[in-house]
């Protein structure tokens, strides 16, 4: 078979340097893309490790507060405490007393020992 020139063949030669150019462009777009997805995932797990920390000390710091206040606290179990706390919590004493809380916390000049 004899080779023959194509009169497109420039055309066609253009028209693939173009095609190569926009796969060079979009291939760089997607790894930009890519990396502002990876800071951006970096970062929702930066500020949650923040949050757990958060958490976690605030939860260390009132169990010191109830073995400071109530040493024997140490003793009891974690089961048996849960339940303990779940029945103070909930009993209508404890309500009454929260909401005397709360309204001296809203309004510290009305009420407490003054």
């Amino acid at each position: 078979m004899k080779y023959e020139f194509s009169p497109d063949l420039p055309k066609h030669k253009a028209e693939y340097q173009r095609n190569l150019h926009l796969i060079v462009k979009a291939e760089q777009e997607n790894e930009i893309l890519a990396r502002q997805i990876q800071r951006q995932e970096n970062l929702d797990e930066y500020y949650k490790r923040g949050e757990r920390a958060k958490r976690a000390h605030r939860l260390i710091t009132k169990g010191v507060a109830i073995e400071s206040i109530w040493p024997a606290s140490k003793e009891i179990e974690d089961a048996d405490f849960y339940q303990l706390m779940q029945k103070v919590l909930t009993s209508a004493n404890t309500a009454a007393i929260l909401k005397v809380f709360k309204a001296e916390q809203l309004n510290p000049e009305e009420g407490g020992d003054g």
